[in-house]
């Protein structure tokens, strides 16, 4: 039996962040088993649009994926339609499209009605069904451009319900986010600072609820608590170095404030006790199966799908998204209480291999 046919559209190492992180490995397993080809980007993001240093990681300078063409330029149409010929004259099984920002809206709706004339089915990987800041244009283009698609994938409840909302008849697939197992081993013993180690890792916005986090910290003020920030701010850094100098909380918070290589964080992981995601809101996190990796337990808020995935007492511990619910939280734990979630984290690493979710992909399992 001649194997299936994918082609993947979207960023791949040597561009960061999440969605970068997760087509790849995702990408990687498929090719396995299939015959998968990924079209990427050579231009993503234009400067003015990113607020981060460069959409570049540094650590992969002039790595290239194999099978892996970077064609397309999210502000030249010609790309696009070169790439929609492209596809069409592979004549693939499946296409897969991650989706996660209205930015590319224009140019995946365009690929995709070429490549729906042509009875090429199409798969949308949603990472965030809407954009984090959504207005009401927004909504109303994400819908348009969700007609498109023949079926869906998201890694949590709370996504596929809205995806519903805007799309009633969709298939949808469900399945937690694969455990980032790319991640290294930590190379060095970091020192500790306090009994309780903080992280809060990732890009820092607003939705992200980092000064909720400040302000549990200056409820803990006579606790032995510690806060290290690791990520590139999209804005709001002096504000928050302001609150942090108006609360006394220097010699208990470390900001670094860019990105940070994986081996950084391999370090950074592992001196944790707890990773703490205070989110306003989520669709789901790609910093929780960075922490399962290291099998470091999590404090997250019940909002959109961080309560699919955090199992309370086991793998992680979850508070309403306020600062004295957050504070109470981080009270409420200890050395016999954090120790016990390691081998409750291995059993949830075990269930969710990027092979697992490929198969799945490929599946019969859409609802």
């Amino acid at each position: 039996m001649d194997k299936p046919s994918i082609v993947i559209i979207g960023p791949v190492l040597p561009f960061r962040g999440g969605i970068a992180e997760h087509t790849t490995q995702l990408s990687r397993a498929l090719a396995q088993n299939n015959i998968c080809r990924v079209i990427s980007f050579k231009r993503l993001y234009p400067q003015w649009l990113f607020p981060g240093e460069s959409d570049q990681d540094a650590d992969h300078k002039g790595h290239l994926e194999a099978n892996t063409e970077y064609s397309i330029d999210t502000l030249n149409p010609l790309t696009w339609l070169v790439t929609a010929r492209k596809i069409k004259s592979l004549r693939p099984d499946l296409v897969l499209v991650p989706w996660w920002t209205i930015f590319l809206g224009p140019l995946l709706v365009y690929i995709i009605w070429s490549l729906k004339r042509n009875d090429i089915q199409v798969v949308l990987m949603c990472h965030n069904v809407l954009d984090h800041e959504a207005t009401n244009w927004k909504r109303w283009l994400t819908r348009v451009f969700l007609t498109q698609a023949s079926r869906f994938i998201v890694h949590s409840k709370a996504e596929a319900a809205r995806l519903k909302e805007l799309r009633p008849a969709a298939r949808v697939l469900i399945h937690p986010h694969p455990i980032y197992d790319q991640y290294p081993k930590s190379r060095r013993v970091l020192q500790r600072r306090a009994s309780l180690e903080l992280l809060f890792y990732g890009f820092v916005r607003p939705y992200k609820g980092l000064d909720m986090l400040i302000e549990a910290m200056g409820m803990l003020q006579n606790e032995s608590v510690f806060l290290t920030i690791a990520g590139e701010f999209w804005d709001g850094e002096k504000e928050l170095r302001e609150r942090i100098a108006e609360l006394t909380l220097e010699e208990k918070v470390e900001i670094i404030p860019r990105y940070v290589s994986a081996d950084e964080t391999a370090d950074l992981f592992t001196r944790a006790d707890i990773v703490v995601l205070p989110y306003r809101s989520a669709t789901g996190s790609g910093v929780i199966p960075i922490a399962y990796n290291y099998l470091t337990p999590v404090l997250a808020t019940k909002v959109g799908g961080l309560p699919d995935v955090v199992i309370e007492g086991e793998t992680g511990w979850l508070s309403d998204a306020d600062p004295s619910a957050l504070a109470d939280a981080l009270r409420g734990l200890d050395k016999t209480k954090l120790g016990m979630t390691a081998p409750c984290i291995e059993k949830h690493c075990a269930k969710y291999s990027w092979t697992g979710f490929a198969h799945a992909l490929l599946s019969d399992e859409y609802l």
